[in-house]
């Protein structure tokens, strides 16, 4: 049995960086996943303007949040993950949320089938490269339509 950790010690890690929770409760891949995670929200936050940047930031808060709630009851079942975190819904709402950062979880969880976690995948990869390419195609668009 694994020993017994401090959930208030894991929630203030968690607090204080998203992740650090985690590693402290010797969970090191969910802690690396969740530090990449925040750390790629906050550059696309640095990056984007306008209302991009407000969703980017209210993705990190989301994830941030979570990191911590998960820290804290993850140190009370003793370093066991809860069943909450790898939950169809949960894993569903962070496919949505974050897209590609939550792509780690689904392969995680023992709750999905091989085909929907290829389905998911190919899902969340296709709407992040649309959502990547829109202000290229829309420009393509317009200089199409534009009379020369």
């Amino acid at each position: 049995m694994p020993a017994r950790r401090s959930p208030l010690l894991a929630l203030a890690l968690s607090a204080l960086v998203p992740g650090l929770g985690q590693l402290y409760n010797k969970e090191a891949g969910k802690g690396l996943v969740i530090i990449g995670s925040c750390l790629g929200l906050g550059l696309l936050i640095y990056w984007q303007s306008g209302l991009n940047r407000i969703t980017f930031a209210l993705a990190l808060l989301l994830v941030w949040i979570s990191a911590i709630a998960e820290a804290y009851k993850s140190a009370q079942a003793s370093g066991q993950p809860p069943d909450f975190y790898y939950r169809k819904a949960y894993v569903v709402s962070l496919l949505l949320l974050i897209g590609p950062f939550a792509l780690p979880l689904l392969w995680q969880s023992p709750h999905f089938s091989r085909t929907a976690r290829w389905t998911w995948t190919a899902i969340v990869s296709g709407a992040a490269l649309l959502f990547i390419l829109t202000p290229q195609l829309t420009s393509w668009a317009l200089r199409q339509l534009s009379p020369e």
